[in-house]
């Protein structure tokens, strides 16, 4: 449904100007990504479920597996980065298929994700002018992805896609749904688009217009 209506809707959108966003450091130890730099194909948008830009990284540097993204959004619009965008981690676990870590860029959109009775996971209670009501993957309504974070990506992926030379998928109509990652074309998508089991991103719409525009 959602694809469908915004496809239609900004499918004559001009593509928007580069700009440099700015961009603040909040560096992972040189030991948690892997080093050299790796042609860039793909854009994926993931949410962290959790609290704060640093309470996420601080997690990441707790864990030796090299789990980590360059790129992560605070509630407030605040772009981190968290290592050189060139080199990788991994981010999607798409298993027997390491080549789709290495050629893509992940961004971190911090939100707890999937509501049940107001609540998340964890039971923090998030209010209703913070909650967006999708139906997806088993969820009605989620912890929304704020005007300030939905602005920051406005400006982070057309940069990201004009320094890494990646050009967006002609046809990004319902481009959070699953597709075979041994075919994905290059472009932009979600954590959701390789993986049946994840739940980041959910098609907020304010979100899907804006890959629709690109």
């Amino acid at each position: 449904m959602w694809g469908y209506l915004y496809y239609h809707l900004y499918a004559k959108f001009k593509t928007m100007p580069v700009t440099k966003p700015e961009i603040k450091s909040l560096p992972l130890a040189s030991n948690q990504y892997y080093q050299g730099i790796n042609t860039k194909k793909y854009i994926f948008l993931h949410h962290t479920a959790g609290g704060s830009a640093a309470s996420s990284v601080a997690h990441w540097a707790s864990n030796p597996d090299h789990i980590a993204t360059p790129y992560i959004i605070d509630r407030d619009g605040t772009i981190y980065e968290c290592y050189n965008p060139s080199m990788w981690a991994y981010h999607l676990g798409v298993k027997g298929n390491s080549e789709i870590e290495k050629s893509s860029i992940g961004i971190e959109i911090c939100s707890y994700g999937g509501l049940k009775d107001d609540k998340t996971y964890t039971g923090k209670v998030i209010p209703k002018d913070k909650q967006a009501k999708v139906t997806f993957r088993g969820y009605d309504y989620w912890e929304a992805y704020t005007p300030e974070q939905i602005a920051a990506l406005k400006v982070l992926l057309p940069y990201l896609l004009d320094r890494f030379k990646i050009t967006p998928q002609t046809d990004r109509k319902d481009f959070w749904e699953y597709k075979n990652p041994a075919t994905l074309p290059r472009g932009i998508y979600s954590h959701t688009t390789v993986r049946k089991d994840k739940i980041d991103i959910f098609p907020q719409p304010s979100l899907v217009e804006l890959v629709y525009s690109l």
